[in-house]
C-alpha cells in the first residue's frame, strides 16, 4: 500500500518529508545542512573531542575530516592528525555535485593537487605522515588524474560528480528538494522508477 497521491500524482509533502526524515532518523520539518558546519571546532582539542565522542558510538570506525585546498592547508592537517583522524580528504575547486551551491562551485578553493601536495610534504616534514591516509577528491576524471594525485600522495580517490553524470545526473542542483528529474537523489517512488 503506497502513500495516497495528490494532485499531479504526487506525495502529500508531510509523507515525503516523514519518510526523509525517518531515513536520515531525524525530526520532520527541522532543516538538514549538508555538510554540516561544526561551529564548535574552534580548535584541535575541539577536533580531537569531536573524534573522541564519534570513536566512543563507533570505535572501529575510520575517521575522515574533508580539508579544502587552500593556502595554509597543509598546517590545518598536521592538527587534524594531533586530533586523531585517520583520513584525511583533500577536496579541490573543480569537484560539486548538483547540491553544491554555485558560489561554492565558482569561488572556494584551489586546485588538489596544491592542497595535497602542501599536506603531503607538512605532514612528511614533521613526522605525521605515517599516522593518515590521504584521500584526495574534486574534479578527478580520468586515470591520468589518479597517477598525479599518487605521485602526490594520495592513497585513495574520489570520484563523485564524473560517477554520478554516468548514471545519468544531469545537475538539476535540486538534489535537497526531493524533486530530482531522472530519480537519483529522490525518495519519490515514481521518480526513482526512472532510475
Amino acid at each position: 500500500m503506497g502513500a495516497r497521491r495528490g494532485e499531479g500524482g504526487q506525495l502529500p509533502r508531510e509523507k515525503v518529508t516523514l519518510s526523509i526524515a525517518n531515513s536520515g532518523h531525524t525530526t520532520p520539518g527541522v532543516p538538514l545542512i549538508s555538510p554540516p558546519s561544526h561551529h564548535g571546532i574552534y580548535s584541535t582539542e575541539d577536533l580531537a573531542q569531536l573524534i573522541y565522542d564519534l570513536k566512543q558510538v563507533n570505535p572501529r570506525a575510520n575517521i575522515c575530516v574533508k580539508l579544502v585546498s587552500q593556502p595554509g592547508i597543509g598546517i590545518i592537517a598536521s592538527g587534524v592528525v594531533k586530533a586523531g583522524a585517520e583520513i584525511i580528504l583533500i577536496s579541490g575547486n573543480d569537484g560539486g555535485t548538483g547540491a553544491s551551491p554555485l558560489g561554492s562551485l565558482k569561488h572556494t578553493g584551489l586546485p588538489w593537487e596544491l592542497g595535497l601536495f602542501e599536506v603531503h610534504r607538512t605532514l612528511t616534514e614533521n613526522s605525521l605522515r605515517n599516522m593518515v591516509t590521504l584521500r584526495v577528491d574534486g574534479g578527478l576524471k580520468s586515470g591520468r588524474d589518479v597517477v598525479v594525485a599518487a605521485m602526490l600522495g594520495a592513497e585513495e580517490f574520489d570520484f563523485g560528480t564524473s560517477a554520478l553524470v554516468s548514471v545519468g545526473c544531469v545537475m538539476a542542483r535540486q538534489c535537497h528538494l526531493n524533486t530530482c528529474p531522472v530519480g537519483i537523489a529522490t525518495r519519490d517512488p515514481e521518480l526513482r522508477k526512472k532510475y
